[in-house]
């Protein structure tokens, strides 16, 4: 079952270190998963205890891919999982969440259809 993390591309600060002063700009890309430099954001240091996941931004091929594998099976497993994370430079946990997530979405979007077909029927 162990399937190798796929090696994610390593993002440089966008301020040297010790300069103090960072680019207007650069607290929006913190959010989109930009490395900022703990010397010009004193607030975004890390506390104690578990380190803030940054928010994986998924390329428009990696969301067309993970969409026609969910449009095949909505849940994926095991090897399955492996080869598709392998194949998109992603992690397995970022595969499986992502799954997770879209059959939440599907679960809510068929519910609303459910309801709005009620709606129309009286």
């Amino acid at each position: 079952w162990g399937c190798p993390p796929a090696p994610g591309p390593l993002l440089p600060p966008l301020c040297a270190p010790g300069c103090g002063v960072p680019p207007a700009w650069a607290a929006r890309l913190g959010a989109t998963g930009f490395l900022i430099s703990k010397c010009c954001f004193p607030l975004f240091k890390a506390k104690p205890g578990k380190a803030k996941r940054v928010r994986t931004i998924f390329s428009s091929e990696q969301l067309a891919r993970l969409e026609q594998e969910f449009a095949r099976q909505q849940y994926l497993v095991g090897q399955e999982r492996c080869l598709l994370a392998s194949s998109l430079h992603l992690t397995e946990e970022q595969v499986k969440v992502w799954f997770q997530n879209r059959r939440i979405k599907w679960r809510k979007q068929s519910l609303e259809q459910q309801q709005a077909k009620l709606a129309k029927m009286g």
